[in-house]
């Protein structure tokens, strides 16, 4: 059993050592038909991992031209790529450094699990030990998060850091899929095994078309040994005609001596 929702912390109050008080105030709907779990849950000792509600990530832009030096760019087939632009910028120092500000931006948990979820050409990042995106669809299939962590020979505590991970790495790219996602067509899944078969078909009809190409050459073997038969007959009727022709022609001599009697 698991429940997620997004409450506000609001206050923390240590009444000892062993005694932690923590107030949560929900506020924005996100226990709306939950409230029979979480009466389940009332009185037992539960894991709570505290998680952001937005990922940030830092953009360096060139202040000369007022352009991104980073980019973190998805293309119009869903795959990703990081793009970066080369500095032309004299020192503004003397010391090598160039004049770049830094933009924090932010991008929420939800859009980047909807983006993890619709990105079917998803890249893992490196040193990951899990597939995100099977993660996060399993989830969203409402699968217990201890059953995904079995699944991975994982604790729940090191599913839940892997993913962390991920999503951080994620965020740039969700945040530009999510201002272009009109223009962006990830490959679908499905189409894969119409392919597939698409081209089991096509190398069938190639294999009969060979086929009767290679009967049509046989056929057509045939044919001419019927003709070169003939001709060979026609031949050998001919060279016995020619030998008894010779024979007619060539009477037999005597070479006996005449008979002196």
């Amino acid at each position: 059993m698991s429940l997620e929702f997004k409450p506000t912390i609001k206050s923390i109050n240590i009444a000892s050592e062993d005694l932690t008080k923590i107030t949560l105030e929900v506020k924005n709907g996100s226990l709306d038909g939950k409230y029979d779990t979480l009466r389940k849950l009332s009185g037992k000792t539960v894991l709570i991992a505290v998680l952001p509600e937005e990922y940030s990530y830092i953009q360096d832009y060139d202040n000369s031209t007022n352009k991104p030096i980073t980019e973190w760019i998805i293309n119009q087939d869903g795959t990703a790529e990081i793009r970066r632009t080369e500095q032309t910028q004299l020192d503004v120092d003397g010391q090598g450094n160039i004049d770049i500000k830094k933009v924090e931006r932010k991008v929420s948990k939800e859009i980047i699990d909807e983006y993890i979820r619709n990105a079917t050409t998803l890249e893992k990042p490196l040193n990951c030990n899990i597939n995100p995106r099977d993660v996060i669809l399993s989830l969203a299939d409402g699968e217990e998060f201890s059953e995904i962590a079995d699944r991975y020979e994982m604790s729940d505590s090191s599913l839940l850091t892997e993913i962390e991970k991920a999503r951080q790495y994620y965020a740039p790219f969700a945040d530009y899929w999510n201002k272009h996602k009109e223009y962006i067509v990830f490959a679908d899944e499905q189409t894969e095994e119409p392919q597939n078969e698409e081209i089991a078909q096509n190398n069938d009809e190639l294999d009969v078309l060979n086929q009767e190409s290679a009967n049509s050459s046989k056929d057509s073997q045939n044919a001419t040994d019927e003709i070169l038969e003939p001709n060979k007959e026609a031949e050998e009727i001919e060279e016995e005609e020619s030998v008894k022709e010779a024979e007619v022609e060539s009477p037999e001599v005597d070479l006996g001596e005449d008979d002196p009697y």
